[in-house]
């Protein structure tokens, strides 16, 4: 479909790619009143005013969508461009700026509205389209409405993002330059930072009455590409106070507002309290008040599965807070609706057991007291593994170490490092027994099965653990297998957060097959993964004892 749609030269050979005569494209484009085009209304914006949609009736929809299926085969998303692009989500635009100092968030003004018929053309008159001057034409008649990208199109999200090409790339580079992350969802533009508020890079934002605006660098390269920052929603947060990104917290991990968690459960318990159609109503006549292409009331059920649906998304199937409320969900609802929950099995229940999260105790270099956590396992007939740089800094082992099940915090056992390899970034310990104490044995086994790409897997530990967690469960696959300075690693495609570190990798028989080491944001680039074969040059070598 790529290679015909670039060959084309000419109207006719247009409208037969749309599979219409030229006078049935003629008829939609220029004959048919605005009016019977496009449906326009207006809903509401969570933070005041309106947002203008312009949905397009059914001819013209059925060729932008060809159109559309045609643009994402040709046009590549930049890796900053998380909204409208394959495989990619507010969730993924989320995680890239896990674990920051701070974040800074501008949005862009009428966005959508600012890319008109002249800048569509021309996108099409050039790389990698290089249509002639008619061809070019027709297609941004096609595409706009009112002399601008309509929002409501189906076209109008890639064609957003091919506008926006040049705009990513010189922010992906001052970024990069400034040593900091970039992401784009839309409108939305965030920068994060692992740097101090004092020394924000003033290129892209500048301190002013403790308050943070876009610096001249990030104004300049904005403006030039023909978008305007709105000024009314500016924000520069930091790590001490809730942080967000296209509507997600991130100061821990990506994870819905506390708002939203509320009402899907205050929506759930009015469904059991007073019945569906009496909580239908209600939330119909009270509570969603925002425009409704058709005129009948919104279904409640698929208002709440949305939403759950969402949560699912953002916070994993295996979460805990999505299980307890999908069970209440499926208890109110037939077979067809319910939701198909992972539920873990015995041998995963083992491994779980066999988690012990790390804390380690010491003076910083400004004489205060900090307590770093990581995750670790038992491995059988080897010793608690975890992580060198979890167990130590700059060479020299925590004196303070202790380690504990995360099912009950207050019973703790003293450890001690018996072998460490920095090199590989890898430790075994060992529990320091005294008087009758008698600490959890359950164990995991070592996989023989060397990793394979594509392979499925599961991220075990306690990234960001805090008393009353429960233990993190990520289905993931291998997405690469490499060796690093000698040493046999593997990559998978979720995000390895802070303090994951030196948790397990699982296979199918949820036996280790790899070892959490650091996640893409750190140095080494990737969220990377110990080969779990790798112990064994660590427990034969009498270099690494201690």
């Amino acid at each position: 479909m790529k290679d015909d749609f670039l060959k084309i030269t000419g109207h006719n050979e247009l409208a037969s790619f749309l599979g219409l005569t030229y006078q049935a494209l003629a008829k939609i484009i220029y004959k048919t009143d605005d009016a019977y085009k496009y449906h326009q209304f207006q809903i509401p914006k969570k933070n005041g005013g309106h947002r203008q949609i312009a949905s397009p009736a059914k001819k013209l929809k059925a060729i932008q969508v060809k159109l559309k299926d045609v643009f994402y085969e040709i046009y590549p998303t930049k890796p900053a461009a998380h909204g409208f692009a394959n495989k990619k989500s507010i969730v993924t635009n989320a995680e890239q700026h896990l674990d920051k100092k701070s974040i800074f968030n501008i949005d862009l003004s009428d966005f959508f509205g600012s890319i008109h018929f002249g800048r569509i053309r021309n996108l099409f008159k050039s790389s990698p389209f290089n249509f002639n001057n008619t061809v070019s034409t027709i297609l941004a008649q096609i595409c706009c409405f009112n002399n601008a990208l309509p929002q409501g199109a189906p076209t109008s999200p890639i064609l957003s993002n091919m506008i926006a090409w040049k705009l990513d790339s010189q922010l992906q580079h001052l970024a990069k330059i400034t040593n900091c992350t970039y992401t784009r969802y839309a409108d939305d533009i965030s920068f994060s930072f692992t740097c101090n508020k004092w020394r924000l890079p003033e290129e892209i934002v500048i301190i002013r009455d403790n308050e943070g605006s876009p610096g001249n660098a990030l104004t300049h390269i904005i403006e030039d590409n023909g978008f305007n920052i709105n000024y009314e929603k500016v924000r520069l947060c930091s790590n001490l106070s809730r942080m967000e990104v296209t509507g997600l917290t991130v100061n821990e991990f990506p994870n819905v507002r506390r708002q939203y968690v509320r009402q899907l459960s205050s929506m759930l318990n009015a469904w059991r309290k007073y019945g569906y159609e009496l909580a239908e109503k209600e939330f119909n006549e009270k509570y969603d008040l925002r425009h409704r292409a058709s005129e009948k009331p919104k279904s409640y059920l698929y208002v709440i599965k949305g939403k759950l649906s969402f949560l699912r998304s953002v916070r994993s199937g295996r979460d805990p807070l999505f299980n307890k409320l999908a069970v209440q969900f499926n208890d109110l609802v037939e077979d067809e609706y319910k939701f198909k929950l992972l539920k873990i099995t015995d041998p995963e229940q083992n491994a779980i057991d066999a988690l012990w999260v790390i804390e380690a105790c010491y003076d910083d270099e400004n004489g205060e007291v900090v307590s770093p956590q990581g995750s670790a396992f038992q491995l059988k007939d080897v010793g608690i593994v975890t992580c060198a740089h979890v167990v130590s800094e700059r060479g020299a082992i925590f004196n303070n170490l202790e380690a504990f099940k995360y099912s009950d915090p207050t019973i703790k056992y003293k450890i001690s490092v018996d072998r460490i390899c920095p090199h590989r970034d890898v430790a075994i310990c060992s529990i320091i027994i005294s008087g009758e104490m008698s600490p959890p044995e359950i164990c995991i086994e070592k996989s023989a099965k060397p990793v394979e790409m594509q392979e499925d897997v599961k991220l075990l530990g306690f990234p960001a653990y805090a008393p009353g967690h429960g233990h993190f469960m990520v289905d993931s696959k291998v997405a690469k297998l490499y060796v690093q300075s000698a040493v046999n690693k593997f990559e998978i495609d979720s995000q390895i957060r802070e303090g994951n570190s030196g948790g397990p990798i699982i296979n199918k028989a949820s036996m280790v097959t790899g070892i959490a080491l650091e996640g893409a944001r750190k140095e080494a680039g990737n969220n990377g993964c110990l080969m779990i074969s790798e112990i064994d040059q660590v427990m034969s070598s009498d270099e690494y004892k201690i």
